[in-house]
């Protein structure tokens, strides 16, 4: 079963602070700093994903492209990010896959839910993507010590060396 992580851009973009200032002066580098966070987030929790951004920005006809690990979408004029989204969780949990669609929008959380899919607000994302970026932080910090010593304790799991430290003690 593959996991999705659904991103309405948008919504994300006008919800963090980091990038409220930068859409203000520039929406294109608000959505590519969108896209660094995204797609290392989904690279860490083994997860495909989708930024979703609506026509109410850009003109003209639908596009998809896959950039930086991750498809981004603009809908076409006169579609929502929301009704794109709804659609491609149907889809998607249709087959078996398990959702995940990061959006405030509250009505759409309704319709997430209702379709088996799992809801993260833009603020809940924030703090999973902080989180993430500690664990990964933690582990690249390991991995560097380690090859400075070739020690055993460097290159086993984090639940491999807290059992053994649980039979230490």
């Amino acid at each position: 079963m593959k996991e999705w992580l659904l991103i309405d851009g948008y919504n994300v973009v006008n919800n963090w602070k980091e990038f409220k200032t930068v859409r203000e002066e520039n929406l294109e580098h608000a959505r590519e700093m969108l896209l660094a966070v995204a797609s290392e987030y989904a690279a860490f929790k083994g997860q495909e994903v989708i930024l979703v951004f609506d026509a109410q920005e850009v003109q003209g006809l639908s596009n998809e492209e896959s950039r930086g690990g991750a498809s981004i979408v603009f809908t076409a004029e006169g579609e929502t990010a929301d009704s794109w989204i709804e659609r491609k969780t149907y889809e998607l949990a249709k087959e078996g896959n398990k959702v995940f669609v990061v959006t405030s929008d509250y009505a759409e959380q309704i319709v997430i839910l209702g379709v088996g899919a799992y809801r993260i607000s833009a603020r809940e994302f924030r703090e999973e993507y902080l989180a993430v970026k500690k664990q990964i932080h933690e582990r690249n910090s390991r991995e560097i010590q380690g090859k400075a010593r070739n020690e055993v304790g460097n290159r086993l799991k984090d639940d491999v060396l807290s059992k053994l430290e649980r039979l230490r003690r």
